[in-house]
């Protein structure tokens, strides 16, 4: 007989709820993009751990570091196809940082935040995204006024950052563009160190 842990969603009196706010520590942020895209592109994509359709602001999705930010993009692409990834793929795709003061965010990634929020990590992992995108909603529409969400990658467990895009948000983030994954050693080191081939 299989036995099951409880989903722990927002309880009713979230938003009464008084959550500790984080100011972020890390100086700038990595973005892995499309070249035809701006490199700030708040969006609200249901495949998205924290995008819920109803969310009052689109997202933007970061990493602290540039091997994070990489599984978090071709990850799941990795893990299903035994590690080969499009060479279009890749080759269609820049790293650029983005740098950002004074973030107001959720700590996800502490231990202290959660047990407060009341939230453990299955169900910040859940395959299932309603459940963490449900989150995602209750943490923008929190009083508190959270300017993003601070959380683990499920891939590697390093943090990243699903940023807020509320008014005046995209004019704050200086973003530099540092070259396509194909022309960056640190790319083809990841490569390399996870053998994964381009196809």
């Amino acid at each position: 007989m299989s036995v099951q842990r409880p989903i722990r969603l927002p309880s009713p009196e979230f938003a009464q709820m008084e959550l500790p706010m984080t100011e972020q520590a890390c100086e700038f942020f990595w973005r892995v993009h499309d070249t035809g895209r701006e490199v700030v592109h708040f969006s609200l994509n249901e495949a998205h751990r924290y995008s819920h359709a109803l969310a009052p602001f689109p997202l933007l999705y970061m990493a602290e570091r540039l091997e994070t930010c990489l599984w978090e993009r071709f990850g799941d692409d990795l893990l299903n196809s035994g590690a080969p990834v499009s060479r279009s793929l890749w080759m269609s795709r820049a790293i650029s940082r983005i740098a950002v003061k004074g973030l107001r965010l959720c700590d996800l990634t502490s231990v202290q935040t959660r047990a407060v929020v009341r939230v453990d990590l299955s169900a910040l992992h859940h395959p299932d995204l309603a459940v963490p995108q449900r989150w995602g909603l209750e943490l923008q529409r929190h009083p508190a006024g959270f300017e993003g969400i601070r959380y683990a990658s499920r891939f590697d467990h390093e943090p990243c950052v699903a940023l807020f895009g509320r008014p005046g948000m995209a004019e704050r983030l200086e973003s530099r563009r540092v070259g396509l994954l194909g022309e960056l050693p640190a790319a083809d080191e990841f490569l390399l160190r996870h053998r994964i081939a381009l196809i």
